[in-house]
Order: structure tokens, then sequence, then C-alpha cells
């Protein structure tokens, strides 16, 4: 993956959990959608990376946003649902992976 192809999904993130406050939503289903070969820690990685961007924008933890503290939990969750996928063998999973895992085995990121 390029630094151009990070920054293009920070930037795609960003956009996302910015649009009000339910914005957050449909951003991890999103991006493993858009960017299917993309592995699910660079997919943390790039929510990670704009949650902490947009709080940065907005004054930082002083100013604790909601859909800021959402992205990171969606972060955690997200790396959850690789280690599962890594106990079952997959040790890289894609976006493509994580959408075949939520559709077999927990659906939250593909309802939220």
């Amino acid at each position: 993956m390029s630094l151009q192809q990070i920054d293009t999904m920070i930037d795609f993130a960003i956009a996302r959990i910015s649009h009000g406050p339910e914005g957050y939503r449909a951003v991890v289903r999103d991006m493993a959608t858009e960017w299917p070969d993309v592995t699910g820690a660079q997919l943390v990685f790039v929510l990670v990376s704009a949650a902490h961007a947009v709080e940065q924008v907005f004054g930082g933890a002083l100013d604790p946003r909601a859909e800021v503290q959402q992205t990171f939990r969606l972060a955690a969750l997200l790396a959850s649902d690789l280690f599962a996928l890594q106990q079952q063998g997959n040790y890289a999973p894609t976006g493509r992976d994580m959408t075949a895992y939520w559709r077999a085995n927990d659906p939250y990121f593909l309802e939220l």
C-alpha cells in the first residue's frame, strides 16, 4: 500500500466520520467495500489516524467529540474481529475477508 493510498483512505474516513453525528456508522463497512484487498490492520490504522486528525482539528482530548470516540471504538472492535480471524488461521485478513466474516459470523459492521 502506498502512502498516497493511505492518505486517500484517511481522507475518505475523515469525510465519513465528520458527516454529522451518525457519520461514523458506515465507515468500516464502506472502507472494506471500497478497498477489499487492504488488510484489516491497515483499516484499523486508517480509522485511528482519521479519528486522531478530527480530534486535533476540534481541540484535541479537551473537546471529545462523539464521532471521534465512536471511531476509536470501531477501530477497537475491528481489531477484535481481526484477532478472531487470526485465531481461525487467517493472519492477514483483507477487507474482503472481513466482509465475509461479518456475513457469516457477526453482522455488527454490516448493520451499523
